[in-house]
């Protein structure tokens, strides 16, 4: 199996301290859901702060999202513990609408940016908007 995506986003977007354990969890198929379902409860431990240029629970609701992602219209990789969701490549609108609806958390890989969505709770549910640039 191809893991450039994975690879890519963990060494963009990751802190320095848990890329290598998550890179490790996330090419090897025995911990891949493990390393996926870390985004659950922790995205914003993992995720490097210098890289998040948009956060917040009501994110894919603000026109600036909305003008990003059309802005940003490419096929990206879901990854995701819903193995509905997993391993699939959609254009980021469509991952978007998908990743709202899932009950679980979403990583939309693109080119030079990452979509996370952790996992719904009572307190809500965090989503980050990330870029390269």
């Amino acid at each position: 199996m191809d893991y450039t995506a994975e690879h890519h986003f963990v060494q963009a977007f990751i802190r320095k301290s848990r890329r290598e354990r998550l890179l490790y969890e996330l090419t090897a198929p025995k911990k891949r859901y493990d390393g996926i379902s870390r985004f659950c409860h922790q995205a914003k431990e993992l995720l490097d702060p210098a890289k998040i240029i948009m956060e917040g629970e009501d994110m894919d609701r603000r026109p600036e999202f909305a003008r990003f992602v059309r802005q940003h219209e490419e096929v990206c990789l879901l990854l995701s513990p819903d193995s509905f969701l997993d391993g699939q490549y959609l254009p980021l609108a469509e991952a978007v609408n998908r990743a709202i609806l899932c009950p679980d958390a979403v990583l939309i890989l693109g080119g030079a940016f990452a979509v996370v969505f952790g996992e719904p709770m009572k307190g809500g549910r965090g989503k980050f908007l990330l870029s390269e640039d």
